[in-house]
């Protein structure tokens, strides 16, 4: 679990300095951010408890880490994952990539849950904001209370009994 803190505080830090990148040069700067949403916050826990649930969310985290680039960070706020691309255009088959390392996780178990993937374009986001969230956590606030407007791509994996 404390592993999990420090990925995500290095995600969030990162998204901090692109937060500020982004605000002065969204034309020359490409990074993609993917959510992963799994279900809503209760549906895991009630489905296995808990601590069984924490713990397979943890896992995954660290399985989704060890999938992508050194690069790519990734972050968790409960049962949304976020993913952060540097250097990635959408267009650079990013479902793909998604789809390959959830359907080749060892996480299952997960699959009772409908997911939710939303593809976003920051670049985009910034040059199209009146007001640029300046920090990672303002950022990520923004793109869930407008994912439906802001998101390039968005997609449901069925749940699977």
């Amino acid at each position: 679990m404390i592993s999990d803190i420090q990925l995500c505080s290095r995600f969030i830090d990162t998204l901090d300095w692109i937060c500020q990148v982004l605000i002065r040069h969204a034309d020359d700067f490409n990074v993609a951010l993917v959510k992963i949403a799994y279900g809503d916050d209760n549906s895991l826990g009630e489905a296995y408890g808990a601590p069984e649930a924490l713990r397979q969310l943890s896992s995954l985290t660290h399985d989704l880490q060890s999938s992508f680039r050194k690069s790519d960070l990734v972050g968790r706020e409960g049962t949304d994952f976020w993913i952060l691309f540097p250097y990635t255009r959408v267009t650079d088959n990013l479902h793909d990539k998604l789809m390959d390392v959830l359907e080749g996780s060892a996480h299952n178990n997960l699959n009772i849950v409908e997911r939710e993937i939303a593809i976003f374009e920051l670049p985009v986001i910034y040059q199209k904001a009146t007001v640029k969230p300046d920090n990672g956590l303002a950022l990520l606030h923004y793109i869930k209370a407008n994912q439906s407007e802001l998101a390039s791509h968005v997609f449901r994996l069925a749940n699977i009994e």
